[in-house]
C-alpha cells in the first residue's frame, strides 16, 4: 500500500509519537509510507519521505496571512488542500491516514475534499473533529453534543474570538458525514464520546496507542538516580508535561497536594518539562528537580526509571501517552478519576483518587508510598498489563487490517 500520514506537526507530543510509530513501522512491513504536516518546531533532520509544508518563518507568514491566523475557523486553506491532493496524485497514494488537522494546516472542506479523492482513516487523538471550535470541551456542560451554540469556553484551545462555534459545528457535522470516512479513537472512553457526537453512527474502531518494549523497559533505579545526582533514598514523585503551565494538566493541584503531605522532607518530586512560574509556588517547602523539556526517548525511559510514582493529574485526556510510558518502565501511576484514567490504569498497576481534588490526590500519594513493596508490585504488574495490551505489534497489525478493510469496502476512481 502506498499511506499518506498527515497532521499538523512533526515530533511535538503524543500524536505526533504514535503517527511516528505507524510511519516506521509500516514501512518496516513493505508499505511506501509518506507524512506531510504543517509545521516542524523542532527543525530537525527529515527522514525522506517527510513534507513539512510550511517549513520556514516566511511560510509560516504566509500561513497566518492567508488564513488569517483563523485556520480553525476556516472552510478551506486553499494552499495545503491542492499541495496535499497534487501529492496524493503524483505518488498514486492508496490512503490518507488524517490525524490532528488543527492549528491552520487544513480547512473543515478540505477534509471532506481530501475524503472525496482517497480513502481516509481518520485517529481523533482529541475532539476537534466533534465540537465547533475546541480540541477538548473542559468546562462545557454538553453543548458539543447538542450543537455547540452559546459557547461558554471560547477560550478552549484553539481559542474563538467571537462566538461562531455554532456555525461552525453545522459546517464540520455536514463536511465530515459527506464522503466514507473510517475513524479511529484510542480508547473505549473516547468511542463512548464519538457516539454521543454528530459522528454516531460513522465507523469508528478502538485502536489502543502502544509503546516499541524493545527500547521502553526497566532500567536499574539506584543507577539512574546516581547518574542524575538524586538521593536514592528519597520517596521521588514523578511529574511530565511539556507545557506545565496549562491547566488540563493540573500542575496547579498537585502542587497544593504537596503542601498537605506529611514529612516532605521525605520526598522529591521530579519534573520533567518547561519550566515556569508554578514551580515557585512550593518557595523551598518542597525538594523539586527539574529536568527541562526531554526529547529523546532514552531520557524519557531514565525519568520513569528515577521516580517511583508517576503522578499524572491531569484534568482531560482522550489516552494519556505517558501513563502507559511509566508503566512500561515499571513505575507505577496514581491519576484522578477522569476521561481514560481508569480504562488505562487498572488498581493492579496504579491508584485512581477518589475525587478530583488536592486533598484526595494527597491522600493518594500517601497511600502509595506508605508499603514498598505494594508499590513495586504494581510496577511490575503494569508492565506486565503494558505488554498484553499496548504493545506495537498490537496497534501496527490492528491498523494494517483497518487500511486493508477499509480499501476494500471503498471503491474511487484515481
Amino acid at each position: 500500500m502506498n499511506i499518506l500520514y498527515l497532521n499538523t506537526t512533526y515530533r511535538c507530543g503524543g500524536a505526533e509519537k504514535v503517527v511516528s510509530q505507524l510511519f516506521w513501522g509500516m514501512r518496516q512491513r513493505g508499505h511506501k509510507v509518506y507524512e506531510i504536516v504543517c509545521y516542524d518546531m523542532n527543525r530537525c533532520a527529515l527522514p525522506e519521505g517527510v513534507q513539512v509544508l510550511y517549513p520556514s518563518l516566511p511560510m509560516r507568514i504566509f500561513n497566518r496571512l492567508i488564513t488569517g491566523n483563523h485556520g480553525n475557523q476556516s472552510l478551506r486553506i486553499g494552499y495545503s488542500r491542492r499541495r496535499i491532493l497534487s501529492f496524493i496524485k503524483k505518488y498514486q497514494i492508496d490512503l490518507v491516514h488524517l490525524n490532528n488537522a488543527h492549528g491552520n494546516f487544513l480547512g473543515i472542506q478540505d477534509i471532506a475534499m481530501i475524503a472525496k479523492a482517497c480513502p481516509v482513516v481518520w485517529t481523533l487523538h482529541d475532539f476537534w473533529a466533534m465540537t465547533g471550535h475546541c480540541s477538548f470541551p473542559y468546562g462545557c456542560t454538553d453543548r458539543w453534543k447538542k450543537d455547540c451554540s452559546a459557547c461558554p469556553r471560547l477560550d478552549n484551545y484553539p481559542a474563538l474570538r467571537k462566538d461562531v462555534s455554532h456555525r461552525l459545528w453545522e459546517s464540520k457535522k455536514e463536511a465530515f458525514r459527506r464522503y466514507p470516512i473510517c475513524f479511529t479513537v484510542p480508547s473505549e472512553w473516547m468511542r463512548e464520546q464519538f457516539e454521543a457526537s454528530y459522528l454516531k453512527g460513522l465507523p469508528c474502531r478502538l485502536i489502543y496507542n502502544s509503546l516499541d518494549l524493545s527500547v521502553w523497559k526497566p532500567l536499574d533505579k539506584q543507577k539512574i538516580r546516581a547518574r542524575y545526582g538524586l538521593e536514592g533514598s528519597k520517596n521521588i514523585i514523578g511529574f511530565i508535561a511539556a507545557d506545565p503551565q496549562k491547566k488540563l494538566k493540573g500542575m496547579e493541584l498537585l502542587l497544593e497536594a504537596l503542601s498537605h503531605i506529611p514529612n516532605a522532607r521525605n520526598y522529591l518530586l521530579l519534573v520533567a518539562g518547561r519550566e515556569g512560574s508554578l514551580l515557585e509556588r512550593l518557595n523551598g517547602t518542597f525538594e523539586t528537580r527539574c529536568l527541562g523539556y526531554l526529547d529523546s526517548q532514552k531520557a524519557l525511559n531514565e525519568f520513569y526509571a528515577a521516580s517511583d510514582l508517576l503522578v499524572n493529574p491531569s484534568l482531560y485526556e482522550t489516552f494519556g501517552l505517558t501513563n502507559i510510558e511509566a508503566l512500561a518502565c515499571q513505575t507505577p501511576v496514581a491519576a484522578f478519576p477522569v476521561c481514560t484514567m481508569p480504562e488505562i490504569l487498572e488498581s493492579s498497576c496504579g491508584w485512581i483518587a477518589p475525587e478530583v481534588s488536592a486533598g484526595a490526590l494527597a491522600d493518594t500519594i500517601v497511600r502509595a508510598f506508605s508499603d514498598k513493596s505494594v508499590l513495586e508490585e504494581k510496577g511490575r504488574a503494569g508492565r506486565r498489563r503494558v505488554e498484553e495490551v499496548f504493545s506495537e505489534e498490537k496497534m501496527l497489525d490492528a491498523f494494517e487490517d483497518l487500511y486493508r478493510t477499509t480499501l476494500e469496502k471503498q471503491i474511487y476512481s484515481k
